[in-house]
């Protein structure tokens, strides 16, 4: 080891310089511990408690945002077989689960839960198919086969995706109101404000829906189709 003082060459495990007694610079505090079984205990505890951690927030954060069926429903349709998280893994299947008030309601229920986006682009999606149907199949086929195809296009939507359409809406929510306050109680304050359900949309996005339902055929639908 070459002292920095006097340019003496001295032992690598030297702590002063044998010919000035210049104090030579601890490589030890330089270099990082060995990797023992208890740095690696401690590494694994600390990722393990920031993970947790991580867990508990996005379980708290999604609690404040949906409401008081998070804890009774939504928390194990979301997170049957993993930890609470914000964002959407490949391996997250349990999203997909099945909804039943979505099936049934279809989009007063999307409605009910804020989605108002969503119930539009659901409503417009399934009348055009359903438009398309009519010109394609014809009057006899229509009538015969174009309901049926209606209703089972309204059960994929709003029953098989309903849990997924709604933890997509609440984490995109939270993450924008994450970026607006990093203060935990008005940060919360504002996702039960943003979330939660709503009787008066349900019922104004229900009427709403059928109003552009009923648009849609008036304007593109055949002519055939009003004189059934």
């Amino acid at each position: 080891m070459l002292c920095n003082n006097c340019d003496q060459e001295n032992s690598s495990d030297a702590g002063f310089c044998s010919k000035c007694g210049y104090q030579l610079s601890n490589t030890q505090a330089q270099t990082p511990p060995p990797l023992t079984a208890v740095n690696i205990s401690k590494d694994a505890q600390s990722s393990q408690n920031t993970l947790s951690s991580d867990s508990e927030t996005a379980d708290s954060l999604l609690a404040a945002f949906v409401g008081d069926k998070y804890d009774s429903f939504y928390r194990d349709k979301w997170f049957k077989d993993s930890e609470p998280r914000l964002e959407v893994n490949n391996d997250g299947s349990s999203i997909h689960s099945f909804n039943i008030v979505g099936l049934l309601l279809g989009t007063s229920w999307l409605c009910y839960r804020k989605m108002y986006l969503v119930a539009l682009c659901v409503v417009v999606g399934i009348n055009t198919v359903d438009l398309i149907l009519m010109y394609m199949l014809g009057m006899e086929t229509y009538n015969s086969l174009g309901q049926t195809s209606f209703f089972i296009a309204w059960a994929v939507l709003t029953g098989m995706l309903g849990n997924y359409f709604y933890f997509s809406h609440s984490v995109k929510n939270i993450k924008t109101a994450m970026s607006g306050t990093s203060d935990p109680a008005t940060l919360k304050q504002a996702l039960t404000e943003k979330g939660g359900t709503s009787w008066v949309g349900a019922i104004v996005g229900s009427i709403l829906a059928v109003l552009l339902s009923m648009g849609m055929s008036y304007f593109f639908a055949p002519d055939w189709y009003w004189l059934v």
